[in-house]
Protein backbone atom coordinates (compact mmCIF):
# COMPACT_ATOMS: atom_id res chain seq x y z
CA UNK A 1 0.00 0.00 0.00
CA UNK A 2 0.79 3.54 -0.59
CA UNK A 3 0.71 4.50 3.02
CA UNK A 4 1.32 4.03 6.52
CA UNK A 5 -1.69 2.38 8.28
CA UNK A 6 -1.57 5.17 10.89
CA UNK A 7 -2.79 7.90 7.72
CA UNK A 8 -5.39 5.68 6.76
CA UNK A 9 -9.10 7.87 6.45
CA UNK A 10 -12.18 6.81 6.03
CA UNK A 11 -15.28 8.94 6.03
CA UNK A 12 -17.57 9.10 9.23
CA UNK A 13 -20.61 7.68 6.75
CA UNK A 14 -19.44 4.13 7.33
CA UNK A 15 -20.95 4.28 10.86
CA UNK A 16 -24.23 5.94 9.77
CA UNK A 17 -25.97 2.43 8.50
CA UNK A 18 -24.77 0.49 11.09
CA UNK A 19 -26.03 3.14 14.10
CA UNK A 20 -29.33 3.25 11.91
CA UNK A 21 -29.92 -0.59 12.34
CA UNK A 22 -29.10 0.18 15.97
CA UNK A 23 -31.82 2.79 15.81
CA UNK A 24 -35.63 2.57 16.23
CA UNK A 25 -35.65 6.73 15.10
CA UNK A 26 -33.97 9.81 14.14
CA UNK A 27 -33.55 10.93 18.05
CA UNK A 28 -32.03 7.64 18.79
CA UNK A 29 -29.59 7.68 15.98
CA UNK A 30 -28.22 11.09 17.11
CA UNK A 31 -28.01 9.53 20.76
CA UNK A 32 -26.21 6.12 19.51
CA UNK A 33 -23.91 7.53 17.55
CA UNK A 34 -23.20 10.37 20.30
CA UNK A 35 -22.93 7.90 22.74
CA UNK A 36 -20.20 6.22 20.59
CA UNK A 37 -18.21 8.95 19.89
CA UNK A 38 -18.92 8.56 16.89
CA UNK A 39 -19.25 11.98 14.23
CA UNK A 40 -22.77 13.15 13.26
CA UNK A 41 -22.04 14.03 9.43
CA UNK A 42 -21.18 11.46 6.79
CA UNK A 43 -18.53 13.72 5.11
CA UNK A 44 -16.59 14.19 8.30
CA UNK A 45 -13.17 12.36 7.90
CA UNK A 46 -11.76 10.11 10.70
CA UNK A 47 -8.43 8.10 11.49
CA UNK A 48 -7.65 4.50 11.50
CA UNK A 49 -7.65 4.41 15.50
CA UNK A 50 -11.58 5.79 15.50
CA UNK A 51 -12.29 4.13 12.43
CA UNK A 52 -11.34 0.38 14.17
CA UNK A 53 -12.63 1.45 17.34
CA UNK A 54 -15.94 2.89 16.35
CA UNK A 55 -16.45 -0.93 14.45
CA UNK A 56 -16.01 -2.64 17.58
CA UNK A 57 -18.02 -0.28 19.58
CA UNK A 58 -21.07 -0.69 17.41
CA UNK A 59 -20.21 -4.61 17.16
CA UNK A 60 -19.97 -4.68 21.08
CA UNK A 61 -23.68 -2.85 21.20
CA UNK A 62 -24.95 -4.84 18.92
CA UNK A 63 -23.78 -8.19 20.66
CA UNK A 64 -23.01 -9.65 17.56
CA UNK A 65 -19.70 -10.58 15.94
CA UNK A 66 -21.20 -10.78 12.34
CA UNK A 67 -23.04 -7.63 13.04
CA UNK A 68 -21.48 -5.57 10.06
CA UNK A 69 -22.37 -8.30 7.66
CA UNK A 70 -26.10 -7.77 8.40
CA UNK A 71 -25.59 -4.01 8.38
CA UNK A 72 -23.87 -3.71 5.21
CA UNK A 73 -26.88 -5.83 3.38
CA UNK A 74 -29.43 -3.89 4.76
CA UNK A 75 -28.09 -0.36 4.90
CA UNK A 76 -29.26 2.59 2.71
CA UNK A 77 -26.75 2.83 0.44
CA UNK A 78 -27.38 6.45 0.36
CA UNK A 79 -26.31 7.01 4.27
CA UNK A 80 -23.17 7.21 3.15
CA UNK A 81 -23.12 10.17 2.25
CA UNK A 82 -21.94 11.54 -1.50
CA UNK A 83 -20.28 8.42 -1.74
CA UNK A 84 -22.86 6.12 -1.58
CA UNK A 85 -25.70 8.92 -3.51
CA UNK A 86 -22.99 8.76 -6.53
CA UNK A 87 -23.61 4.81 -6.88
CA UNK A 88 -27.28 5.11 -6.33
CA UNK A 89 -27.43 7.24 -9.08
CA UNK A 90 -25.61 5.93 -12.07
CA UNK A 91 -27.85 5.01 -14.71
CA UNK A 92 -26.43 1.01 -14.79
CA UNK A 93 -24.81 -1.05 -11.88
CA UNK A 94 -21.53 -1.23 -14.21
CA UNK A 95 -21.55 2.61 -13.81
CA UNK A 96 -21.98 1.90 -10.18
CA UNK A 97 -19.67 -0.03 -10.21
CA UNK A 98 -17.24 2.10 -11.70
CA UNK A 99 -18.32 5.08 -9.13
CA UNK A 100 -17.13 3.09 -6.41
CA UNK A 101 -13.81 1.79 -7.84
CA UNK A 102 -12.77 5.29 -8.51
CA UNK A 103 -14.11 6.70 -5.51
CA UNK A 104 -13.31 4.53 -2.99
CA UNK A 105 -10.30 6.90 -2.45
CA UNK A 106 -12.66 9.67 -1.15
CA UNK A 107 -14.64 7.10 1.35
CA UNK A 108 -11.73 5.19 2.10
CA UNK A 109 -8.24 6.35 1.16
CA UNK A 110 -5.58 3.49 0.84
CA UNK A 111 -8.32 0.63 -0.10
CA UNK A 112 -9.04 -0.71 -3.39
CA UNK A 113 -11.47 -2.70 -5.28
CA UNK A 114 -9.78 -4.52 -8.56
CA UNK A 115 -13.23 -5.25 -11.06
CA UNK A 116 -12.74 -7.86 -13.60
CA UNK A 117 -14.97 -9.08 -16.71
CA UNK A 118 -14.28 -12.77 -18.44
CA UNK A 119 -15.54 -16.16 -18.67
CA UNK A 120 -19.09 -14.32 -18.31
CA UNK A 121 -18.38 -13.63 -15.17
CA UNK A 122 -18.05 -10.15 -13.59
CA UNK A 123 -15.11 -10.35 -10.44
CA UNK A 124 -14.57 -7.84 -7.62
CA UNK A 125 -11.83 -8.09 -5.26
CA UNK A 126 -11.46 -6.09 -2.16
CA UNK A 127 -8.50 -4.74 -0.74
CA UNK A 128 -7.23 -2.64 2.74
CA UNK A 129 -4.21 -1.83 4.27
CA UNK A 130 -5.31 -3.82 7.90
CA UNK A 131 -4.08 -6.82 8.93
CA UNK A 132 -6.30 -9.79 9.08
CA UNK A 133 -7.28 -9.47 12.72
CA UNK A 134 -8.20 -5.95 12.15
CA UNK A 135 -9.74 -6.44 8.83
CA UNK A 136 -12.16 -8.85 9.38
CA UNK A 137 -15.11 -6.28 10.15
CA UNK A 138 -14.11 -4.00 7.35
CA UNK A 139 -14.38 -6.57 4.83
CA UNK A 140 -17.52 -8.38 6.19
CA UNK A 141 -19.40 -4.76 5.74
CA UNK A 142 -17.65 -4.17 2.53
CA UNK A 143 -18.73 -7.09 0.50
CA UNK A 144 -22.08 -6.80 1.86
CA UNK A 145 -22.30 -3.38 1.23
CA UNK A 146 -21.31 -4.16 -2.14
CA UNK A 147 -24.00 -7.56 -2.89
CA UNK A 148 -26.67 -4.63 -1.97
CA UNK A 149 -25.28 -2.81 -4.56
CA UNK A 150 -25.90 -5.49 -7.02
CA UNK A 151 -29.08 -5.99 -5.39
CA UNK A 152 -29.60 -2.46 -6.48
CA UNK A 153 -30.32 -3.07 -9.88
CA UNK A 154 -33.02 -4.39 -11.57
CA UNK A 155 -31.68 -7.71 -13.16
CA UNK A 156 -34.12 -10.50 -15.48
CA UNK A 157 -31.43 -13.28 -14.95
CA UNK A 158 -30.44 -15.23 -12.17
CA UNK A 159 -27.34 -12.83 -10.96
CA UNK A 160 -25.75 -16.36 -9.18
CA UNK A 161 -23.95 -14.00 -6.89
CA UNK A 162 -21.04 -15.64 -5.63
CA UNK A 163 -19.74 -13.76 -2.03
CA UNK A 164 -16.45 -14.33 0.18
CA UNK A 165 -15.36 -12.35 3.34
CA UNK A 166 -14.34 -13.58 6.62
CA UNK A 167 -16.58 -16.15 8.59
CA UNK A 168 -19.01 -15.97 5.48
CA UNK A 169 -22.29 -17.93 5.89
CA UNK A 170 -25.57 -18.51 3.89
CA UNK A 171 -27.13 -17.66 7.08
CA UNK A 172 -26.22 -14.15 7.00
CA UNK A 173 -28.69 -13.40 3.70
CA UNK A 174 -32.20 -13.75 4.15
CA UNK A 175 -33.61 -16.37 2.11
CA UNK A 176 -35.31 -13.83 -0.49
CA UNK A 177 -31.97 -12.47 -1.20
CA UNK A 178 -30.56 -13.47 -5.16
CA UNK A 179 -27.28 -14.73 -3.14
CA UNK A 180 -25.71 -17.57 -5.11
CA UNK A 181 -23.48 -18.93 -2.54
CA UNK A 182 -21.33 -17.12 0.60
CA UNK A 183 -17.82 -18.64 1.65
CA UNK A 184 -15.57 -18.37 4.38
CA UNK A 185 -12.58 -16.74 3.29
CA UNK A 186 -10.23 -14.35 4.24
CA UNK A 187 -10.36 -12.17 1.24
CA UNK A 188 -13.24 -9.82 0.01
CA UNK A 189 -14.11 -11.25 -2.90
CA UNK A 190 -17.52 -11.09 -5.09
CA UNK A 191 -18.60 -12.31 -8.53
CA UNK A 192 -21.74 -12.82 -10.82
CA UNK A 193 -23.15 -13.07 -14.49
CA UNK A 194 -21.60 -10.48 -16.10
CA UNK A 195 -24.90 -9.81 -18.15
CA UNK A 196 -26.52 -8.05 -15.10
CA UNK A 197 -24.29 -5.16 -15.69
CA UNK A 198 -26.22 -3.60 -18.01
CA UNK A 199 -29.24 -3.68 -15.45
CA UNK A 200 -30.34 -0.05 -14.56
CA UNK A 201 -30.22 0.92 -11.16
CA UNK A 202 -33.32 1.18 -9.09
CA UNK A 203 -32.45 5.22 -8.03
CA UNK A 204 -30.77 6.48 -10.75
CA UNK A 205 -30.24 9.65 -11.72
CA UNK A 206 -27.72 10.66 -14.57
CA UNK A 207 -27.47 14.41 -13.60
CA UNK A 208 -26.48 13.91 -9.85
CA UNK A 209 -24.35 10.42 -10.66
CA UNK A 210 -22.29 12.56 -13.08
CA UNK A 211 -21.78 15.64 -10.41
CA UNK A 212 -21.20 13.47 -7.71
CA UNK A 213 -18.85 11.30 -9.55
CA UNK A 214 -16.92 14.82 -10.57
CA UNK A 215 -17.00 16.02 -7.00
CA UNK A 216 -15.44 13.03 -5.50
CA UNK A 217 -12.79 12.99 -8.26
CA UNK A 218 -11.03 15.99 -6.97
CA UNK A 219 -7.86 15.04 -5.42
CA UNK A 220 -8.22 17.84 -3.17
CA UNK A 221 -11.00 16.44 -0.79
CA UNK A 222 -8.28 13.30 -0.16
CA UNK A 223 -6.48 15.31 2.25
CA UNK A 224 -8.94 17.93 3.37
CA UNK A 225 -10.81 18.22 7.14
CA UNK A 226 -14.70 18.44 6.67
CA UNK A 227 -15.87 21.35 5.11
CA UNK A 228 -17.96 23.72 5.59
CA UNK A 229 -21.55 24.17 3.72
CA UNK A 230 -20.16 26.77 1.72
CA UNK A 231 -17.60 24.77 0.34
CA UNK A 232 -19.68 21.61 -0.09
CA UNK A 233 -22.10 23.58 -2.10
CA UNK A 234 -19.06 25.71 -3.89
CA UNK A 235 -18.10 22.27 -5.06
CA UNK A 236 -21.30 20.55 -5.98
CA UNK A 237 -21.34 23.68 -8.64
CA UNK A 238 -17.78 23.56 -9.87
CA UNK A 239 -18.51 20.18 -10.54
CA UNK A 240 -21.48 21.05 -12.81
CA UNK A 241 -19.59 23.87 -14.84
CA UNK A 242 -20.03 22.10 -18.60
CA UNK A 243 -22.56 19.67 -17.45
CA UNK A 244 -25.48 21.37 -16.89
CA UNK A 245 -27.02 24.02 -14.84
CA UNK A 246 -27.08 22.99 -11.30
CA UNK A 247 -29.79 24.72 -9.29
CA UNK A 248 -30.40 25.09 -5.42
CA UNK A 249 -32.99 21.84 -5.57
CA UNK A 250 -30.21 19.82 -6.93
CA UNK A 251 -28.30 21.00 -4.10
CA UNK A 252 -30.75 20.30 -1.36
CA UNK A 253 -30.86 16.75 -2.94
CA UNK A 254 -27.40 15.95 -3.28
CA UNK A 255 -26.98 17.19 0.59
CA UNK A 256 -30.08 15.76 1.63
CA UNK A 257 -31.00 19.37 3.53
CA UNK A 258 -34.53 20.44 2.64
CA UNK A 259 -34.23 23.82 0.81
CA UNK A 260 -35.26 26.13 3.17
CA UNK A 261 -32.62 24.64 5.55
CA UNK A 262 -29.90 24.98 3.34
CA UNK A 263 -30.54 28.43 2.92
CA UNK A 264 -31.04 29.16 6.21
CA UNK A 265 -27.28 27.59 7.13
CA UNK A 266 -25.76 29.22 4.32
CA UNK A 267 -27.40 32.76 5.56
CA UNK A 268 -25.72 31.52 8.89
CA UNK A 269 -22.22 31.41 7.46
CA UNK A 270 -22.26 34.60 5.14
CA UNK A 271 -23.44 33.82 2.14
CA UNK A 272 -26.32 32.06 -0.15
CA UNK A 273 -26.73 29.66 -3.15
CA UNK A 274 -26.61 32.69 -5.72
CA UNK A 275 -23.59 34.42 -3.80
CA UNK A 276 -21.49 31.19 -4.10
CA UNK A 277 -22.51 30.32 -8.22
CA UNK A 278 -21.44 33.94 -8.83
CA UNK A 279 -18.30 33.66 -6.97
CA UNK A 280 -17.56 29.90 -8.48
CA UNK A 281 -18.21 31.07 -11.77
CA UNK A 282 -16.16 34.42 -11.60
CA UNK A 283 -13.05 32.47 -10.25
CA UNK A 284 -13.07 29.37 -13.02
CA UNK A 285 -13.79 32.18 -15.57
CA UNK A 286 -10.18 33.66 -14.80
CA UNK A 287 -8.96 30.23 -14.57
CA UNK A 288 -10.19 29.78 -18.18
CA UNK A 289 -9.42 32.68 -19.68
CA UNK A 290 -5.77 32.22 -18.51
CA UNK A 291 -5.71 28.93 -19.93
CA UNK A 292 -6.23 30.62 -23.52
CA UNK A 293 -10.09 29.34 -23.56
CA UNK A 294 -11.75 31.80 -25.73
CA UNK A 295 -14.99 34.09 -24.56
CA UNK A 296 -16.98 31.65 -25.99
CA UNK A 297 -15.52 28.42 -24.25
CA UNK A 298 -15.82 29.97 -21.19
CA UNK A 299 -18.87 31.47 -21.45
CA UNK A 300 -20.20 27.54 -22.57
CA UNK A 301 -18.23 25.95 -19.83
CA UNK A 302 -19.65 27.93 -17.13
CA UNK A 303 -23.42 27.69 -18.87
CA UNK A 304 -24.27 31.20 -20.06
CA UNK A 305 -26.55 31.15 -23.45
CA UNK A 306 -25.01 33.94 -24.78
CA UNK A 307 -21.26 35.72 -24.62
CA UNK A 308 -23.03 39.28 -23.93
CA UNK A 309 -24.40 37.66 -21.10
CA UNK A 310 -20.87 36.38 -20.11
CA UNK A 311 -19.15 39.32 -20.93
CA UNK A 312 -21.71 41.73 -18.72
CA UNK A 313 -21.71 39.37 -15.69
CA UNK A 314 -17.25 39.21 -16.27
CA UNK A 315 -17.67 42.92 -16.34
CA UNK A 316 -19.38 43.31 -13.11
CA UNK A 317 -17.06 40.92 -10.93
CA UNK A 318 -13.77 42.22 -12.60
CA UNK A 319 -14.65 45.69 -13.71
CA UNK A 320 -13.31 45.16 -17.34
CA UNK A 321 -14.53 43.20 -20.05
CA UNK A 322 -13.29 39.57 -20.63
CA UNK A 323 -11.46 40.46 -23.65
CA UNK A 324 -9.22 43.48 -21.95
CA UNK A 325 -8.60 40.47 -19.26
CA UNK A 326 -7.00 38.55 -21.59
CA UNK A 327 -4.87 41.21 -23.11
CA UNK A 328 -3.60 42.29 -20.33
CA UNK A 329 -2.29 38.46 -19.48
CA UNK A 330 -0.53 38.53 -22.27
CA UNK A 331 2.57 40.41 -21.14
CA UNK A 332 2.78 37.75 -17.95
CA UNK A 333 2.74 34.82 -20.77
CA UNK A 334 5.23 36.63 -22.64
CA UNK A 335 7.21 36.95 -19.59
Amino acid sequence: MSVAIEDFKIRAGAFHGPALLLSSGSRQFQTTIQSLGLPTDPEEIVDVSAYLKGMTSLTRLADNNDFFVWAGYSQKVEDLGFFGRAIISAETLWDALQIARSALLYYQSDSELVIRVYNGRCHIWYFNPFDARQAVHDVQYTMSLLANVICLSRFQNDPDILITYPNGSPSHFPNSAPIGQVRNSSQGYISFDDRLLKSRMSGRDGLQAEILSRYLADKSLLVEKKPNLKDLVGGLVRASFGVAPWSLVNTSQALQIHERMLQLRLKSEGTSFREIVQTERHQTSKRLLRAGKSIEETAEALGFDHRQSFSEAFSGWEGMSPSIFIKMQEPQSAN
